[in-house]
């Protein structure tokens, strides 16, 4: 009879614990869903505040009205200095980038900017994109192609699978 009571609860903690499982899984599903939502190829781009290698403070909606690359950027992330590295060779000439340096330690900033490469905008992103849930850091680096009214094109982390297109 023990030994039946004791099948009996282990059974009912195995059904529990799937159960468990099952909610998890759900969980992680719906917020991977939201997180693919942000800032999706056809939706605006959040708007955030930053601070530029200049010292003067911008918004991402002030660089409207021309196509914008905009890179978010950790510089201790081995694949964003790659992406940093890569990008000037990719990006059609007149083409504006902003390299944000996102959510980053203040005091890292300086050698943040050294990461930026030449004829590129650094920024220091002032509102923690990424704590604020503006952005995803599933995307890192997050590389976003913005049309000139700021509507996402593409996104990825990918330098060699984000579309530039020709007609920018």
């Amino acid at each position: 009879m023990r030994r039946l009571a004791l099948l009996f609860a282990l059974l009912l903690a195995a059904v529990a614990l799937r159960a468990q499982s099952a909610a998890a899984d759900s969980l992680r599903a719906a917020y991977m869903a939201a997180e693919m939502a942000m800032n999706a190829p056809g939706a605006p781009a959040a708007d955030f505040a930053m601070r530029l290698a200049d010292g003067s403070d911008a918004r991402l909606a002030d660089f409207r009205g021309e196509p914008l690359l905009l890179v978010l950027f950790d510089a201790d992330c081995p694949d964003c200095r790659h992406a940093l590295e890569a990008l000037p060779a990719l990006v059609p000439a007149g083409m504006r980038v902003l390299a944000v340096y996102a959510e980053g330690d203040p005091s890292m900033w300086a050698a943040a900017q050294a990461e930026v490469p030449d004829g590129f905008i650094a920024a220091f992103d002032t509102e923690g994109v990424y704590a604020s849930g503006l952005y995803t850091p599933e995307f890192t680096p997050g590389i976003y192609l913005l049309d000139a009214q700021g509507i996402v094109q593409d996104r990825g982390s990918d330098v060699f699978n984000i579309k530039i297109l020709p007609k920018y």
